[in-house]
């Protein structure tokens, strides 16, 4: 069960009256804002030319991240690596741990890290928090 603070409502609320998408879940971290929304409201957060994402990340003053929600885990894992080419994504159960193993082109390997390894790790912190489940990155 996902825990939300008066910081993820309040958030969550500015983010969705700017855009207009229903969002499920928030992660705020210190570099960036991650926002979950609903199924099918992805382009609806982004806006016509980036304009509702572009207006959110000036409202926050840092990096505003939306990924779409999923029903199952893989397609939430493919969610947020939207734009890299996922080779695999295998999902491993041992002693109470759950970790996700992601296999990418090692030509993607940067993207998939992000700069200074932010994207990895916002992506490592919103698996945990949804899921309970680690990241692990694998390129070849």
């Amino acid at each position: 069960m996902v825990e939300l603070t008066s910081d993820h409502l309040k958030c969550m609320s500015l983010f969705e009256k700017l855009t207009g998408s229903i969002v499920k879940d928030c992660l705020i971290d210190e570099g960036a804002f991650v926002f979950v929304v609903k199924q099918g409201d992805l382009g609806k957060a982004i806006g016509k030319k980036g304009s509702s994402i572009n207006r959110t990340r000036t409202a926050f003053g840092k990096p505003v991240f939306v990924v779409e929600d999923a029903d199952t885990i893989e397609q939430f894992i493919k969610n947020m690596f939207a734009n890299i080419p996922i080779t695999s994504i295998n999902i491993h159960d041992k002693m109470n741990t759950r970790i996700a193993y992601v296999t990418v082109e090692e030509r993607d390997r940067g993207a998939s890290i992000g700069k200074g390894g932010e994207r990895v790790k916002l992506n490592r912190s919103l698996l945990m928090r949804r899921y309970g489940c680690d990241l692990k990155l694998i390129s070849k």
